[in-house]
């Protein structure tokens, strides 16, 4: 399927806020889903001695190649103006200076994709295209409202200017048309709209996060928020944790400790990577039937250290843990799913238990 061998994701669209809470204390091995890069970047802001990237897509695996070449070589400026968040006149000048340090193979999946480069790579996924052209649409709508939303001085008076300006039929029905699993499969190209409930449950629990999270966090600190109001990343708040200029020295410090491979959680068996205490999942289960939902969770409990943690995230596809091993803490979970980012998510956390005999 072209999904899983295309660039999908390229910006930030979780909060590893959740992720860092939920696999807490000293870790021996983190293994995390790629992505965008963004979730194994910021992981290196655990207290994990080392953190595998794993993914089934090897293009965002190249990504996340090209990012950690770029953290190594640029200073913080000029790596968000690589990137794409900043403004910057030659774009391929600053990539030929990380050239160097890319594995030959890297180096030559970018060399024929120029063009990304050139225009910036943050906003270059399939996801990022479709925010940013909703984002026009919203600014076209709502462009005072959303400064204005922006520019809020108290949680109290952003959920009111949600409730007053946003949180209309307008915004309903744009989430009801969004919500619909063809517009995903034929015209997105996400496969995970195969498994999106009906349209109305879909705006439903949608338009109860937006709710629920204007009144908890300043929409300016998210760069999902960001993203699909404004089309942007919103400076500086809404940076994630990585390239936040406070972690940025971090960051390049702690590269040594992260280490990307090819595969996925089915795979976990045969990678050879050895027992693994702590796992961020993403929302691997939005692109799941029963099936491969206890397959991929299968390969993760067979490399699982006693009493591993992990922390998941769910979209529109709630799956029943398939395992008695899998110990969900509901009050964890409850408390890092309303101060989360990224709005649209529930997230599960807890810990894996011993296989029942040991």
């Amino acid at each position: 399927m072209e999904f899983f061998s295309s660039l999908n994701f390229t910006s930030s669209n979780e909060d590893a806020r959740s992720e860092l809470a939920a696999l807490a204390g000293p870790r021996r091995r983190l293994v995390c889903l790629t992505g965008s890069g963004t979730r194994p970047l910021d992981m290196l802001l655990s207290d994990a001695k080392q953190v595998i990237a794993i993914d089934i897509n090897p293009v965002q695996n190249e990504l996340l190649r090209l990012k950690i070449a770029a953290i190594q070589t640029l200073d913080h400026t000029e790596l968000l103006a690589y990137l794409g968040i900043l403004p910057c006149h030659d774009r391929l000048a600053l990539h030929a200076r990380l050239r160097s340090i890319l594995p030959p193979a890297t180096d030559a999946f970018w060399t024929r994709r120029q063009r990304l480069i050139r225009h910036g790579i943050w906003y270059a996924g399939r996801w990022e295209k479709v925010l940013r052209c909703g984002a026009l649409g919203a600014r076209a709508i709502r462009g005072k409202a959303i400064d204005a939303l922006f520019a809020s001085t108290s949680l109290d008076e952003q959920a009111a200017t949600w409730r007053d300006c946003f949180d209309d039929r307008i915004w309903r029905g744009a989430i009801r048309l969004l919500g619909r699993p063809w517009i995903w499969t034929r015209i997105i190209g996400e496969p995970g709209g195969a498994f999106l409930p009906e349209s109305r449950e879909v705006e439903r629990r949608l338009a109860s996060a937006f709710n629920r999270a204007s009144g908890s966090f300043f929409f300016r600190e998210s760069d999902f928020v960001s993203l699909i109001l404004r089309g942007c990343v919103s400076l500086p708040s809404a940076l994630p944790l990585h390239l936040l200029p406070d972690n940025f020295s971090r960051i390049r410090k702690a590269l040594p400790r992260l280490q990307v491979v090819d595969g996925g959680l089915t795979d976990l068996p045969s990678l050879g990577l050895g027992e693994a205490d702590a796992f961020s999942l993403s929302d691997f289960g939005s692109y799941c039937n029963e099936a491969a939902y206890r397959s991929c969770w299968n390969g993760v409990l067979a490399v699982a250290a006693a009493n591993a943690v992990f922390c998941e995230r769910v979209f529109m596809n709630p799956l029943v843990a398939p395992s008695s091993r899998i110990i969900i803490d509901r009050t964890l979970s409850d408390r890092l799913t309303r101060s989360d980012r990224a709005v649209i998510y529930d997230i599960r956390a807890g810990h894996i238990a011993r296989p029942a005999g040991e």
